[in-house]
């Protein structure tokens, strides 16, 4: 060493070292509670208990409980697959937030739910065929899905909705009715899309009307109408009143639109996955009271038995 060189002081370079130590591990110990917080934050984001928290979607979370899809949480079905969106749905949460906390925000929750959502799970759905949905209706979901209907192009809750508070992304008849129906009735005759028998197998054995009985497969033999008998079977035009655009807009441009139909329908079904119902009134498909059914027929009786199976 040199004449007139510093001299290092141990006891500054050991204060120095413990410095630096005690810095990092500050440092290592925030990293730590960063990563832990961002974690726990991220899946309490993922939580059921925080959509709970909010008092307007208290009987969406109820209906979510009771239904099928009770054992998946929300942000599989809400969040649609790939990092990216995410990220962008997180933003869109964190803004609810915002206005959840400046009490800035509509009563009338509204979520749209992607097509990829529901086949990260329910693919296979695509390739099972024909499959019996509720009262033995027949129904197939490749063509709804795959192909055009009614000049537009359906996604899974065209049908799956929550129309009616307490079900949770459940069919509703009545969507089905609107879309097979609409426009299709006159005094005379009823031409469903897809006929009644695409989704209709029509009733097997006798049945007895009063003192009538027939058997339905004489019936088609013969190749009368259903209509000929069941024309009655249909209540309701399902129309679009202009009053309920006033449930979502109040924008006079806007409202101007409402005459131009496809439009609307471009807009709201293929582009934002309003379900129908929104917009047009229901319409009912059901048989009306049987005629001359012997109400004091037995229990066991057959020709009750079959009368009641042909509803």
């Amino acid at each position: 060493m040199s004449p007139g060189a510093p001299v290092d002081d141990p006891t500054v370079t050991s204060r120095r070292h413990r410095r630096g130590l005690v810095i990092l591990v500050i440092v290592g110990l925030v990293l730590v509670v960063g990563v832990a917080g961002g974690a726990g934050l991220w899946q309490l984001s993922t939580s059921p208990l925080l959509c709970n928290s909010c008092h307007i979607m208290k009987p969406y979370v109820e209906a979510w409980r009771t239904s099928k899809h009770n054992q998946v949480t929300c942000v599989q079905c809400h969040y649609p697959p790939g990092f990216r969106d995410t990220i962008w749905v997180k933003y869109q949460a964190l803004a609810q937030v915002a206005k959840w906390a400046t009490q800035t925000y509509s009563s009338k929750p509204f979520a749209e739910i992607e097509d990829a959502s529901c086949l990260r799970c329910h693919e296979r759905r695509l390739l099972q065929g024909r499959v019996t949905f509720k009262r033995g209706i027949i129904f197939d979901h490749k063509p709804h899905l795959e192909e055009v209907r009614r000049g537009r192009q359906l996604r899974c809750t065209s049908c799956h909705s929550q129309i009616v508070v307490g079900t949770h992304i459940e069919v509703t008849q009545e969507t089905c009715f609107l879309c097979h129906f609409k426009g299709l009735k006159t005094a005379r005759e009823i031409r469903p899309i897809g006929g009644c028998t695409g989704c209709h197998q029509p009733p097997r054995g006798d049945v007895r009307v009063g003192s009538l009985t027939f058997n339905h497969a004489d019936i088609l033999r013969r190749r009368v109408a259903c209509e000929s008998c069941h024309l009655n079977v249909v209540q309701g035009e399902g129309e679009a009143p202009r009053e309920r655009c006033f449930t979502c807009h109040n924008q006079p441009e806007k409202l101007q639109r409402y005459p131009d139909t496809p439009f609307i329908h471009d807009f709201h079904v293929a582009g934002r996955n309003i379900e129908c119902l929104r917009c047009h009134t229901a319409i009912q498909h059901k048989l009306p009271p049987m005629i001359g059914v012997p109400s004091a027929a037995a229990p066991g009786d057959p020709a009750l038995a079959a009368a009641r199976a042909a509803r």
